[in-house]
């Protein structure tokens, strides 16, 4: 209590851009997404640490393909950056992951009745079950709670401008297989990622966009057919509604990672996350909000967070 007495002594609101958050499809968590590029250069050493719950059910098949997931994901995401020499910054980020049937279910089943909102398949199926299962390109059985280091990952980035007004960097990143494929924190093989990342900022409002490509180097979940380049996206406006706080809209898509999959929840997706940031003590800061899959069954149904980053 000490200590959150003591951050929440707030400053004016620095000026960041993103939310510290990326797409928790179980499937697909193994290969490399990078997490958004989010401080400026003369920011010297910063830490983040950042909780996803993540809660979803979606029911597939085909003739040749048949997916079932239902669960719930608890990540933590845990980064530090510095600064290397000039125009360069590098970061070094890893997620502990925990999979469990967990205890959302029936408040958002509930959330979804009460407000006249499509349930899906929810009210068909027991609550706070764990059943990861994926037939077709490769085979998928995960129905147990467990706990997995993810992988790797460290990027580094060159900083073209940066200033108070606007920021452009370039950005590339390697990604180790410190993780588990048989508890999908992996896919079993180092990944590339290269990236562009621009922001303009106001008194007010702040804007920023990222753009790029990742390249898998191996895929060990879908026998192979993963092993190929996919692109992502991710667009935010921020607005500041007083010296603590502000509130921030955020879009991340990507393209489909599985070749030859008709599977939606394999294919391309489109996310929407609705947050706030409050300004802590010093160069603390606090993110929390929340995350739809705006393209239905794309992603996990809702993720829900809280950051606190320096």
């Amino acid at each position: 209590m000490a200590a959150v007495c003591w951050l929440t002594a707030s400053r004016p609101l620095r000026a960041e851009e993103f939310f510290a958050v990326r797409d928790q499809n179980p499937l697909l968590r193994g290969f490399y997404l990078p997490l958004p590029s989010d401080t400026r250069l003369g920011a010297g050493a910063a830490l983040s640490a950042t909780l996803l719950i993540s809660n979803t059910i979606n029911v597939e098949h085909t003739s040749r393909e048949s997916l079932f997931v239902d669960g719930e994901s608890d990540a933590l995401d845990l980064a530090y950056e510095n600064a290397l020499t000039g125009q360069w910054r590098y970061r070094l980020s890893v997620p502990i992951v925990h999979d469990s049937g967990g205890f959302l279910d029936s408040a958002i089943d509930t959330w979804h009745e009460l407000f006249g909102f499509r349930r899906g398949s929810r009210p068909f199926f027991p609550k706070n079950q764990i059943d990861y299962a994926y037939s077709g390109n490769g085979r998928i059985d995960l129905n147990h709670t467990q706990t997995s280091l993810g992988d790797l990952a460290a990027d580094v980035g060159w900083y073209a401008a940066d200033d108070a007004r606007r920021t452009v960097s370039f950005w590339g990143g390697l990604k180790a297989p410190t993780g588990s494929t048989a508890d999908l924190t992996s896919d079993g093989a180092w990944d590339g990622a290269l990236w562009a990342h621009a922001a303009l900022r106001w008194t007010k409002w702040q804007f920023a966009a990222e753009l790029g490509v990742a390249q898998p180097f191996g895929d060990e979940i879908f026998a192979g057919t993963a092993h190929r380049t996919s692109g992502f996206a991710r667009l935010a406006a921020t607005r500041a509604t007083g010296p603590a706080w502000s509130l921030r809209a955020q879009l991340d898509a990507q393209t489909g990672h599985v070749a030859g999959s008709d599977m939606r929840f394999l294919g391309p997706s489109l996310q929407l996350t609705i947050g706030a940031v409050r300004r802590l003590r010093g160069r603390w800061r606090m993110q929390m909000g929340f995350t739809e899959d705006a393209a239905v069954n794309t992603a996990p149904d809702i993720t829900f967070f809280l950051g606190i980053h320096d």
